[in-house]
């Protein structure tokens, strides 16, 4: 009867280290948070609120750092989600959120920022 105990104990604590695994392989939204886009950003803020013609001196220095930052999809997915959050928030203009990549010259951060971009399609 001991033994039983003992084995059923054990499968159970294998069940539930195999569940944390698995949900922590699946549950993967990249390096980078929302903190640190938003961070990024907020030297643009007057820009992407459609208060300045021309980001500040300090945005593009900061989108650069962040773009260093992204190294894969899941970075760009992460990215891509918090932006389209903060955007629909802020009320950021999505003509000067669309034209920034390019102002600042980044590559990898270069993700579309609308209320209807599916993000878990972003490469």
């Amino acid at each position: 009867m001991a033994v039983k105990k003992m084995v059923e104990g054990v499968f159970v604590v294998g069940l539930v280290v195999t569940m944390m695994i698995v949900r922590g392989a699946v549950s993967v939204e990249g390096a980078i948070s929302c903190n640190q886009v938003v961070s990024a950003m907020t030297p643009c803020a007057t820009y992407l609120l459609g208060n300045a013609a021309t980001p500040a001196a300090a945005c593009c220095p900061s989108i650069r750092g962040l773009d260093s930052q992204v190294k894969a999809t899941p970075d760009r997915q992460a990215v891509c989600n918090c932006l389209k959050t903060q955007a629909q928030s802020y009320g950021v203009k999505l003509g000067k959120a669309a034209n920034l990549p390019g102002l600042c010259k980044v590559t990898d951060l270069n993700v579309p920022i609308s209320p209807n971009v599916d993000c878990s399609k972003v490469h």
